[in-house]
């Protein structure tokens, strides 16, 4: 066994060795909710992992299969007593087992040149934008995420044109942010992307993300390099850029036009839990319109990066379980501030017989 292997054993067996087996994280593991079977909750990936560590079972496929099947979403952190970072020992654990897998972790030829087609068509489309009003002193990025490229150009477009009445707006063609690599275990080819992304921004003194997946996974970068000699203070200034799009309008106190449309909104994973970012999109769309919270704003839609495709069946109850929220809301509008959330969402609304619509939140403000 090599010394790198060694040591992420060790890394998650420190973290995964704090857990009391109390079983609360089982009462709030959205799928655990649906299979109800020890190894689909967040203390069941976490057993398997242990024994991993300390050659309880071998390194094989159905290891991976247990610490694959979860959304990441940390719901389990929210109520354990010793905060075992659940999702931190899932993504280390596919990490030591990423050689079993042959799952997709990158976008294919024809997506990246779409993609990349996508960056051109959306400076044609910004270039008509005019900048703030009055003399702005703020200048940001935009990081222009892969979904958006892919399946959302429209609303990408909405988010410049909402950040150019506060800010001058730069258009960088950026990398991924690395989130679908880091993902399946791919830890390496993330670094590659964090760094090639680090140099592109490098003369920016903000990045503004509207996804909080890749908002989410930006502000990581630093701690995944702060070991590197080379790069760790590069990676540090880089990461300390990088703000969310409603942290960054709160922030620089930006107030919505008033709609008369009545609003709901739901809390992706990354922004609400992991980056902690809750009251600032309410705070923005109570002044937009009719604001009213819905039940289980801030549980997982389903829609994490590969998560829907992987398993269909466990994603398409959970988002049935967001759609009877948001209908209950009476809410005729469901907004969030993440393209993998957004794109279940608008599922739900066609599910809905058009009881409500989804969009980004950058289409309301």
């Amino acid at each position: 066994m090599t010394d790198k292997n060694k040591e992420l054993l060790k890394e998650i067996h420190e973290i995964a060795s704090k857990c009391d087996r109390c079983g609360n994280c089982l009462l709030v593991c959205p799928v655990f909710a649906v299979n109800s079977r020890e190894a689909c909750g967040a203390r069941g990936m976490i057993n398997a992992a242990r024994a991993l560590t300390k050659g309880g079972v071998a390194p094989e496929e159905d290891i991976l299969d247990a610490v694959d099947y979860c959304l990441l979403c940390g719901a389990c952190i929210d109520v354990c007593a010793s905060k075992v970072k659940v999702p931190e020992v899932m993504l280390k654990t596919r990490q030591k087992l990423v050689k079993l897998s042959n799952k997709p972790f990158d976008y294919s030829a024809e997506e990246k040149e779409k993609m990349n087609e996508a960056f051109d068509k959306l400076c044609e489309r910004c270039a008509v934008i005019e900048g703030p009003e009055t003399e702005a002193n703020c200048k940001a990025a935009y990081f222009f995420g892969c979904q958006a490229r892919l399946d959302a150009i429209d609303t990408a477009v909405k988010t410049v044109e909402l950040l150019s009445r506060v800010a001058e707006v730069e258009l960088i063609n950026n990398e991924c942010c690395g989130l679908p690599a880091l993902t399946r275990g791919h830890v390496d080819v993330f670094i590659e992307y964090a760094k090639q992304n680090i140099q592109l921004f490098e003369d920016v003194d903000t990045i503004v993300s509207d996804c909080a997946c890749c908002s989410d996974t930006l502000k990581k970068v630093a701690s995944y390099l702060a070991n590197d000699p080379e790069w760790s203070e590069r990676a540090a200034a880089f990461s300390k850029k990088v703000f969310s799009l409603s942290e960054y309008l709160n922030k620089i106190g930006y107030l919505s036009e008033k709609h008369e449309d009545c609003i709901t909104y739901h809390d992706p994973c990354h922004l609400g839990r992991n980056q902690g970012i809750k009251k600032e999109p309410r705070e923005l769309l109570k002044t937009a319109g009719d604001y009213v919270e819905m039940a289980g704003a801030d549980v997982c839609c389903g829609g994490p990066c590969f998560f829907p495709s992987d398993y269909p069946e466990t994603s398409d109850t959970l988002l049935d379980k967001k759609r009877m929220n948001i209908e209950k809301s009476g809410a005729a509008i469901v907004t969030t501030e993440c393209y993998n959330c957004l794109k279940q969402l608008k599922r739900a609304a066609e599910k809905s017989g058009g009881k409500f619509k989804a969009v980004h939140i950058s289409e309301i403000l």
